[in-house]
């Protein structure tokens, strides 16, 4: 009797490496543009985002504001600071949730529609509605397809050999 597939020892494993590098270098890259495209009064905001193992998880804002109303007037800007997705680990993990836990994230979003934005552009360092044009203008499928491409160049997936019980990759 024919068979109708064939056998291509580690693969599986060598597909679960390329999704869960891509899944990472995504989530890096994602935080890295909404760190640059949103509001950097202070830098808190932006250096809060935070990602999380597994889709859909809830991310609570837990941090509440570290500047007083009078330092927020006169703000000394914090340096950006590097957010590190951590390693996904086997098949049953798949993917990240990005989120920040500023206390006032609704309002540097731009979704809380109570909050009457200023219009003193001296205070506002993104621009109206910036999240939501992020990942409904473009620029969030753009960051998607520059990590696939980047993930395509990690040399932990490149040249998949099979073969052999113990995956080998070049």
């Amino acid at each position: 009797m024919a068979t109708t597939g064939f056998k291509l020892p580690g693969f599986t494993a060598y597909v679960d490496r390329v999704k869960n590098v891509t899944a990472r270098e995504a989530a890096e890259l994602i935080v890295e543009e909404l760190q640059n495209e949103g509001p950097t009064w202070t830098g808190e905001f932006r250096n809060n985002w935070v990602i999380v193992t597994g889709t859909g998880k809830r991310i609570n804002a837990t941090k509440e504001s570290s500047y007083s109303v009078k330092e927020r007037k006169f703000p000394s800007v914090e340096s950006r600071k590097v957010i590190v997705a951590p390693k996904l680990k086997g098949r049953k993990n798949n993917g990240y949730t990005i989120g920040n836990i500023m206390s006032y994230r609704d309002i540097a979003l731009d979704l809380d529609p109570s909050y009457a934005r200023t219009t003193n552009k001296k205070n506002n360092t993104a621009p109206k509605d910036w999240y939501i044009d992020f990942v409904e203008g473009g620029k969030l499928r753009n960051v998607l397809e520059a990590a696939t491409l980047k993930a395509a160049n990690n040399p932990t997936i490149k040249g998949f050999k099979g073969g052999s019980i113990a995956t080998r990759f070049s």
